[in-house]
């Protein structure tokens, strides 16, 4: 938080401003069909920059009064960030100018570097490391617990139940979980392969999971004034939702054809894996309920 609010103070000296200005075109070009495909390439940094909120709901069951607070904080959160990298980018804007950013890397430094001079921007590079690393942090957190669920469930093989007695830690999980994103690496060594590998995951997972609401909301219409919690401005939200990363997954597959291939490769070993352990799991239960009756 501290990082970018020190890039946004760059907005309070005007003399660091870049001289030229640039004008973004008419609403002819802006709408054009290359302009329409790199508008969904920057939503593919987007999409990772404000991810996240999703998370949110993997500690729901230590949250208390979970109804009204999982949603307060997810749009408290949302729009917050919505403020502050609107106000990172518009500071982008000013120091560096439009042309420069189109083809300069490393902005943020570049623009406290500006600020503090050389020894500022190689002290914020380590900084920018580190919240990098906390980020890390909190999908080791998260995703574990994902798999933990999903074990109980029986999608999973027990295996991934085993927890540290004395620590509380989700051993086989987190082992997993961190195993895979080393093998991410082996075969994506650039950020931008990573982005568009991970993003295009997302995107399936965040359109079908949006999707599933769908459902739920017609299994569960005899619940209905109930008190259980509805989504305001339904179904125009998820639907937008799911157009809007539906869009980006698209997009990632006519620019980056071979991570959208990789991603649906991994995809399908997945669903493969979940029907196996499935089907496992309800002959396990037949087999129990069956030996049951028997006494």
């Amino acid at each position: 938080m501290s990082m970018i609010l020190v890039l946004i103070a760059a907005l309070f000296f005007p003399s660091l401003y870049h001289e030229s200005a640039q004008s973004t075109g008419t609403a002819s070009e802006l709408l054009s069909g290359n302009n329409i495909l790199l508008f969904g390439v920057a939503l593919k940094a987007v999409s990772f920059t404000y991810g996240g909120y999703q998370q949110t709901i993997n500690f729901g069951e230590e949250v208390q009064n979970q109804q009204k607070n999982l949603p307060r904080g997810i749009v408290m959160g949302i729009f917050i960030i919505l403020a502050l990298y609107l106000s990172v980018n518009y500071a982008y804007y000013k120091i560096i100018g439009f042309d420069e950013l189109k083809t300069t890397r490393g902005i943020a430094a570049i623009v406290v570097e500006k600020m503090f001079g050389e020894s500022g921007k190689y002290i914020f590079s380590v900084l920018l490391f580190l919240a990098v690393l906390a980020y890390v942090n909190v999908l080791l957190l998260s995703n574990p617990r994902v798999m933990y669920a999903m074990s109980l469930d029986g999608i999973l093989p027990a295996a991934f139940k085993r927890k540290d007695e004395k620590k509380d830690v989700l051993t086989v999980s987190l082992t997993v979980f961190a195993a895979i994103c080393v093998i991410v690496l082996f075969f994506a060594d650039r950020f931008d392969q990573i982005l568009s590998f991970s993003i295009f995951l997302d995107s399936i997972g965040m359109a079908t999971s949006a999707g599933a609401i769908f459902f739920l909301r017609k299994r569960t219409k005899h619940l209905d004034n109930t008190g259980i919690y509805k989504m305001k401005l339904y179904p125009l939200l998820p639907v937008l939702f799911i157009i809007a990363y539906l869009f980006v997954g698209t997009v990632i597959a006519i620019t980056n054809p071979e991570y959208a291939i990789t991603g649906l490769s991994v995809l399908t070993v997945f669903i493969v894996m979940y029907f196996i352990f499935h089907k496992k799991s309800k002959i396990n239960v037949q087999e129990t309920t069956h030996s049951d009756l028997s006494r």
